[in-house]
């Protein structure tokens, strides 16, 4: 969900006679994530009148952003006037107005002093038009939720820890060690999760302990996040255990770090479906791993090299951190390979669904409250 789509989920803590209505949005390519920003064309109804505004968002907002943001707000409201005068006299300006999670003091004197009005999930209202005037102070109640992100790029390093052994309670210190994400990478991270009810701990300051190992693979998988940052498809003539042993031993001799993945990291009891690829993570030269498993650029494509992302390259919570050992070489974590299986083609979400089972039937019971 964006900031604008929680801004306007419930209604703000306003007082009586205050309230902002959303009347048009506007969609406005720029450069940088997302390629677009949203703006909203918003009337505040104050008990002397109504004040047109156009708002930005901004979540977390700093004081230096806003300079800049009233720039931009006021060229766009202008290009806006031009466009409805239809060559007649300009309708009057709009307020440059700012949403924003949570308001500080500071943020408010400097939205005060550029002239831009502020408004944020606690009930901030500042604006100043020339004709209206007003100055709450918000009392609401809010949470500022982690940015750190979960399911993908570090903070998945931390996932793969926890699934690892869900029943087992985490100090943040141990995470970050594990993880080398830094300490208030981690309890941002761990935070977030508990918040939303994957994690459980017995008081502030006792460790963290999987609640929910099957909500938390789940809304691993919903997030759409692939932990392979580019995905290469070959041809394998032969994808037996020992072609595969000696693929993975070539590699090893060329001091080359690789893990299997998909078919190749199955154990024979847990294959359900029929035509899986094959897979190897690895950042190794891709002419070295051609030659490893001697793949060919041709079709049918039955091995996939997997160029993990960069943060998940790495034993520390990466695709390397506790792999199963195989017969043919070590494979990544059943966690991950869940994963590897739901964003691969064909049958591989119904292979996901089954190695799912069987990773939470193998769990332990947890104890009613972690230690």
């Amino acid at each position: 969900m964006s900031f604008q789509e929680s801004f306007w989920k419930d209604p703000l803590p306003l007082p009586r006679g205050v309230e902002l209505l959303r009347q048009d949005s506007l969609v406005v390519p720029q450069r940088g994530p997302g390629g677009q920003a949203v703006y909203d064309l918003v009337q505040v109804r104050l008990p002397q009148g109504g004040v047109p505004v156009l708002l930005a968002y901004r979540a977390p907002l700093f004081p230096v952003d806003v300079p800049r943001l009233r720039e931009r707000l006021r060229g766009l409201d202008e290009e806006l006037r031009r466009r409805q005068s239809a060559g007649r006299g300009l309708p009057p300006p709009r307020v440059p107005m700012i949403a924003t999670d949570v308001a500080s003091s500071g943020l408010i004197e400097v939205c005060e002093r550029e002239d831009v009005a502020l408004v944020d999930l606690r009930g901030t209202l500042v604006l100043n038009s020339g004709s209206a005037f007003i100055r709450i102070q918000g009392r609401g109640r809010f949470q500022r939720t982690p940015r750190a992100p979960v399911f993908h790029g570090k903070g998945s390093r931390l996932l793969r820890v926890l699934l690892s052994e869900p029943g087992r309670t985490w100090s943040i210190r141990q995470m970050e060690e594990l993880t080398q994400t830094g300490y208030g990478y981690a309890q941002g991270v761990l935070t977030r999760l508990e918040r939303e009810g994957y994690l459980e701990r017995a008081s502030r300051k006792s460790g963290f302990r999987v609640r929910d190992p099957a909500g938390l693979i789940r809304a691993w998988l919903d997030s759409g996040k692939r932990t392979a940052a580019v995905v290469d498809a070959f041809n394998a003539p032969s994808t037996t255990a020992d072609s595969l042993l000696r693929g993975h031993s070539a590699l090893t001799s060329l001091g080359i770090r690789s893990v299997f993945t998909l078919a190749s990291a199955l154990r024979p009891e847990e294959r359900f479906a029929s035509g899986l690829p094959h897979g190897v993570y690895s950042s190794g030269p891709v002419d070295s791993l051609i030659q490893a498993f001697g793949l060919r650029r041709m079709t049918p494509h039955n091995f996939w090299v997997m160029r993990p992302e960069v943060a998940a390259d790495t034993q520390a919570g990466g695709v390397y951190f506790m792999p199963r050992e195989l017969s043919h070489g070590p494979g990544v974590a059943l966690p991950q390979l869940i994963v590897d299986f739901h964003f691969s083609a064909g049958r591989g979400k119904e292979q996901a669904e089954v190695l799912q089972e069987r990773y939470l039937k193998a769990l332990p019971l947890l104890p009613e409250r972690p230690a």
